[in-house]
């Protein structure tokens, strides 16, 4: 399909499948990239309302015609594992068909569709390129998957969902998400050459089989983009297909060459070259900062963290703490980015936004807008290492006295890399 042979003219439902390709993937995977850049470069919110334009239409879409249940006043407005998603690539389908339809007849007598199959798979490696090197300098500065933090860590796997799971399970190894991290760079960089491309595209397909995995059954809400990155590695492969098998299961001795085209004017040519330098060394450059800011932030809230366990809670009664109280705290926690998690007696989490006045020492708990629900606690730290509290929690003035229990004395923080085990 798609074959690299330029005396040989294109069948019919060659010519078909290729322009509907050409229009979706391409459409795709520039849809893609600009969600991806859209976070770095601190503009999702203005692609949102882009997206958030056409809502409507596609609810009157959803409405009569694919009754997927979409509702803009419920659903995100941003193409994705979710209801808005399903609809705009419906429809992104139907209207790249009728486009299909409408290309045909006016394309009527062209034979075959080589160069421009050669500049769109271009086109596809690159992209695909630039999407997973995003994706391996994720890992390769170990950010994607951050090591578990304290909540993380005092959560009971039973209470974890799927999502939850895998995310700890490769934090909790920074070795093996950087390890996943340098071959996801390595299939994207072999992408890029013409001599390595093939191969390449072999490498990127075990890696996306592996990612697609895993996003369907850990329920990672990433897996329309995966799959579609991976029809488009696949799409690269398939006019080496035959000669892939011939050569893998028949021993036989097979060339992968394939004719390249030039651009005739020389400024067309510095300004591909220009461009598929450029590009691809702007977005490493900015991979690079800012999952590395993303980095250094990770490092100082981890250190911000501190676990205390409970060891006085006294209240107007005496009585002595029971796992049936509502009132009493058995730990607090310090977790990232000024949140603070309180745990009942039955080890129920709570999690509330702290803010922290060193000035006045207090502590400011809340998780809601209604000033009146917070609630501010005065601090003092009687020993190293002991945090006392007092207040009003849940109507009742309390006065709390913690220890601070280290982190790192946890089994998964203690546990170092093993290679003899007897």
């Amino acid at each position: 399909m798609f074959t690299t042979d330029t005396a040989q003219s294109w069948k019919p439902w060659e010519k078909i499948v290729f322009r509907f390709l050409f229009l979706f993937l391409g459409f795709y995977l520039l849809n893609y990239e600009l969600v991806f850049i859209s976070f770095d470069f601190n503009f999702f919110d203005v692609l949102s309302k882009i997206y958030g334009s056409v809502a409507q239409p596609l609810y009157w879409l959803d409405t009569h015609f694919y009754h997927t249940g979409y509702d803009p006043k419920f659903h995100q407005a941003v193409p994705g594992d979710n209801h808005f998603g399903v609809v705009f690539y419906f429809t992104v389908i139907i209207i790249c068909t009728l486009s299909v339809i409408v290309w045909s007849v006016i394309d009527r007598h062209k034979t075959e569709y080589n160069k421009l199959n050669y500049w769109f798979r271009l086109y596809v490696r690159y992209m695909v390129a630039l999407i997973m090197f995003g994706y391996g300098i994720d890992k390769l500065i170990p950010v994607q998957m951050s090591y578990p933090g304290v909540t993380e860590l005092l959560t009971p796997i039973g209470d974890q969902g799927l999502f939850s799971t895998v995310w700890n399970f490769i934090g909790a190894s920074p070795g093996y998400e950087i390890f996943t991290g340098i071959c996801e760079v390595i299939g994207s960089l072999l992408l890029i050459f013409r001599r390595t491309y093939v191969f390449g595209s072999l490498f990127m397909c075990t890696i996306l089989c592996n990612v697609v995995a895993l996003n369907i059954f850990y329920n990672i809400p990433v897996k329309l983009y995966s799959s579609l990155l991976l029809v488009c590695v696949l799409l690269l492969l398939l006019p080496y297909a035959y000669k892939l098998i011939q050569f893998f299961f028949y021993g036989r001795s097979v060339s992968l060459a394939e004719k390249y085209y030039k651009f005739e004017r020389s400024w067309k040519k510095y300004l591909v070259i220009i461009l598929g330098i450029g590009i691809p060394v702007a977005g490493v450059l900015n991979d690079l900062s800012h999952v590395n800011k993303r980095y250094q932030e990770n490092q100082v809230n981890s250190k911000r963290q501190k676990l205390y366990d409970v060891t006085y809670f006294v209240t107007s009664d005496t009585l002595p703490p029971l796992l049936t109280d509502t009132l009493r705290w058995k730990r607090f926690a310090l977790a990232y980015k000024n949140s603070a998690v309180i745990y009942s007696m039955q080890d129920k989490a709570d999690y509330y936004d702290c803010d922290i006045d060193t000035v006045k020492h207090t502590y400011t708990l809340h998780n809601d807008v209604d000033t009146s629900t917070w609630n501010i606690f005065h601090y003092s730290n009687p020993q190293k290492n002991v945090l006392q509290l007092s207040g009003t929690w849940k109507g009742s003035d309390v006065n709390i006295l913690m220890n601070e229990v280290s982190i790192d004395s946890m089994t998964l923080n203690k546990e170092k890399l093993i290679f003899l085990q007897d």
